[in-house]
């Protein structure tokens, strides 16, 4: 089995950052959110945010955008109408039957692309659309819990990402390359090293 992450992985970008700023053009409103999304990004992607305090930052503010984002399967289809070309061509090359994604952005924004390209796997982070309220966040060590729980006696093969954050899910492939821009370079991991 091939695992991918998502964002700057397979996806140029990060879906969710894209998302709010779709969805902020069509409701200026969400400019208030502004702040704390970016500064919530920063820290993940600087790895110095904690699957606590990324849980607490998400549902307080998920539950806001999605009140005032509008009709979200709606929007969903229309953004991946425009941002569906952002996936990028090296994938298509390696795809495979068994392909997983697993990634910390949302499922319901993930399952939309992830039907359109052919990826029948996914897990991602989980929002109740409706209360705003986090089921999970597949992030960082949560990944691999979330994984197994899914597939407890998968094997994985390869596994693709853009970020160090992943660390744990590279440690559980017999493969684990870090993907920047097109470029995809296989690691050398270190033991201990964390």
């Amino acid at each position: 089995m091939n695992v991918y992450d998502f964002d700057n992985t397979i996806y140029d970008g990060e879906s969710v950052i894209d998302f709010f700023f779709f969805c902020l053009k069509k409701k200026p409103a969400l400019a208030k959110l502004l702040p704390v999304v970016v500064s919530t990004w920063v820290k993940y992607k600087l790895c110095v945010v904690s699957l606590e305090e990324l849980t607490v930052r998400a549902e307080k503010y998920a539950c806001r955008f999605l009140r005032e984002a509008g009709e979200l399967r709606a929007g969903v289809r229309e953004f991946w109408d425009t941002h569906e070309r952002k996936i990028k061509p090296f994938y298509k090359n390696l795809q495979r039957e068994d392909d997983l994604v697993l990634s910390a952005s949302c499922d319901f924004l993930l399952d939309e692309i992830c039907r359109r390209i052919g990826i029948k796997n996914c897990i991602a982070s989980s929002i109740d659309t409706e209360t705003g309220k986090i089921n999970f966040i597949c992030y960082h060590r949560n990944k691999v819990a979330l994984f197994r729980q899914s597939y407890p006696d998968a094997v994985v093969d390869n596994f693709y990402t853009d970020s160090k954050n992943d660390l744990p899910m590279m440690r559980l492939a017999r493969n684990a390359y870090l993907v920047k821009g097109n470029k995809i370079t296989k690691m050398q991991l270190k033991e201990g090293a964390e």
